[in-house]
């Protein structure tokens, strides 16, 4: 099973939420998600506050998310916090610091604690 439908909850989650949309206004960034176990490699994009998601390879990417499928989908679904595989190497993001917190205040304002 694909993961973009559960990017674009996510995406959707993100859009309908207007603090995130003001928060995210002046925010320009491709995030690329890769399941390291599937070897599938998917995107969203921020751009204007509106966040969208899509399927395959995309240049000039800021920051990389890398995972087992079952964590990505857990993280991006809100069934788990990025923090936990994070700290145990099970998820791997590559980027500036302050994206990398950014993506970490969006998933909390959407699923919470």
């Amino acid at each position: 099973m694909t993961m973009l439908p559960i990017l674009e909850d996510f995406a959707r989650a993100c859009n309908s939420n207007a603090r995130l949309r003001q928060m995210n206004r002046d925010w320009s960034r491709t995030i690329v998600i890769r399941t390291t176990d599937k070897g599938e490699s998917y995107w969203l994009r921020s751009e204007n506050g509106s966040i969208r998601s899509g399927e395959g390879p995309v240049p000039d990417v800021d920051l990389q998310v890398e995972g087992g499928e079952e964590i990505i989908r857990a993280v991006f679904s809100g069934e788990m916090s990025p923090t936990e595989p994070y700290n145990a190497g099970d998820l791997l993001v590559k980027g500036r610091q302050d994206d990398l917190m950014r993506l970490d205040i969006i998933t909390l304002l959407i699923w919470g604690e």
